[in-house]
């Protein structure tokens, strides 16, 4: 097979397969300069351009780009058979190719300058400039090549655009949670975020609203459920969409014809959302990452992934737990990062929490159990808290809070305020959410003993 006919494998596996692993594992390891023909690569180079900014690989769009006949010509490249499963092994002898004829014109380059060459010292200056190149062609890279600044600038500035155009929202992830979105500007497509909080917070319900809000707007979601089993999850997904209790579902003899309304409206909602759910016990954080991977190659448009939680992944063998929960938590923030799809982490908190007075109980990241690794990798981390899992008779029973602990976009101790109805998170005024906070924390500071009377007034005769 011919250096052409390689590159017009990769750039066919590429357009044919879409912006999947494999795709960028590719783009971050191939140079432009490696394709020979100048079509093909103006025609890597605007994939690349595409992929980086959007995470989207398509043909009409690279075509638009590009201008000319060149709908036609990338076409007829995408017809090559059988590209995009052996993508990576193409681009991989594509590139040793390369590399192949940069080696034979450095040796040719090395031996004219040799032979033209008047004295010694210019022979020697010749030996050690073929020397330092062919250094820099042999290297280890480990595959990867660095990005210029000059081609990532570009993509930044049709960001800025698309701001300016009021089409912000296309650049990051929005929950649906409104007031969460504006305080964050969205959830970044390679982002790790933590939910995390003590039993009955509603981390789960919390995680579930967030996939409503994604796929509701076209978005897929991935949910690894190893907690719950598929129908409990099911069930309370229909609970959410059609605000019911999950109470209420499990007793349907005591259902009204309203909420037999709400149930068969909910259900017409989720059978067209592109929700999937993993129930499986016991996973590896290793085969986690295989199944979302393979995932992804065949529903590229994954929008985001939830783990239910943390601490039901299975821990490699390590010398110590810290450790072992670090090998989990840099490997789903790795599986972010070569997905580009967000994945939301369900953590518990440590049991210390309980133990502090009333008005102390609300999370700290120091309340994160092996809160190093955790608070290391994770891009942002979300604490709920509820004041009256504590005291059913709280001023602010019915108010959750959402505090964000760690976020790159937005103060660290922001708090989103959340009607906690029916077990489900809804909208609420936030100044009634904060006016509720404020009195239960007044109510929760202690109280001043009476004075005696002997110690208000002067007792003594006059």
């Amino acid at each position: 097979m011919s250096p052409q006919e390689l590159e017009a494998c990769v750039l066919a596996g590429l357009l044919n397969g879409g912006a999947t692993p494999d795709a960028f594992d590719v783009i971050a390891t191939t140079p432009e300069e490696s394709f020979s023909i100048a079509f093909h690569r103006r025609a890597f180079a605007e994939i690349k351009k595409q992929a980086l900014a959007n995470s989207m690989i398509d043909m009409m769009f690279v075509s638009e780009v590009l201008g000319g006949n060149s709908l036609v010509d990338l076409a007829q490249i995408m017809r090559q058979p059988a590209t995009v499963p052996n993508l990576k092994g193409y681009a991989g002898k594509m590139v040793k190719a390369w590399r192949s004829r940069q080696l034979a014109t450095l040796l040719q380059e090395g031996a004219d300058g040799i032979r033209n060459a008047v004295n010694q010292d210019q022979r020697d200056q010749v030996v050690e400039h073929a020397v330092a190149k062919l250094l820099d062609m042999t290297g280890d890279t480990g595959d990867v090549q660095p990005v210029h600044i000059s081609d990532l600038l570009p993509t930044y500035m049709d960001t800025v655009q698309k701001r300016l155009n009021g089409d912000a929202e296309t650049r990051n992830l929005l929950t649906g949670i409104d007031e969460l979105d504006s305080a964050t500007g969205g959830i970044n497509q390679q982002d790790l975020i933590v939910v995390a909080g003590r039993p009955g917070m509603g981390k789960t319900e919390f995680a579930l609203k967030v996939v409503d809000g994604v796929t509701q707007r076209g978005g897929g979601a991935l949910i690894f459920s190893m907690e719950m089993a598929a129908p409990q999850i099911v069930e309370r997904s229909l609970a959410g969409a059609g605000n019911l209790s999950v109470s209420r579902l499990r007793n349907p003899k005591d259902m009204y014809d309203e909420d037999w309304a709400r149930l068969t409206s909910a259900m017409g909602e989720l059978v067209e959302r592109d929700i999937w759910i993993v129930d499986a016990t016991d996973l590896t954080v290793e085969q986690i990452r295989a199944v979302a991977e393979t995932h992804k190659r065949r529903y590229p448009h994954l929008a985001m992934i939830m783990v239910d939680y943390l601490g039901l992944i299975r821990k490699p063998k390590a010398e110590r737990n810290d450790l072992a929960v670090a090998h989990i938590s840099r490997n789903l923030k790795t599986m972010a990062m070569r997905l580009h799809t967000p994945t939301f982490a369900l953590s518990q908190l440590s049991r210390a929490v309980d133990s502090r007075p009333a008005a102390q109980r609300r999370p700290v990241m120091s309340d994160l159990r092996d809160s190093g690794s955790i608070e290391q990798d994770a891009d942002s981390i979300l604490f709920l808290y509820r004041d009256e899992v504590y005291n059913p008779e709280s001023p602010a029973a019915g108010i959750a809070e959402v505090i964000l602990g760690k976020s790159r976009f937005s103060a660290a101790g922001t708090v989103i305020y959340q009607e906690f109805k029916n077990g489900h998170f809804l909208s609420v005024d936030q100044h009634v959410g904060k006016e509720k906070t404020r009195i239960q924390l007044e109510a929760a500071k202690p109280q001043k003993g009476q004075r005696k009377y002997a110690e208000k007034y002067n007792t003594e005769p006059f």
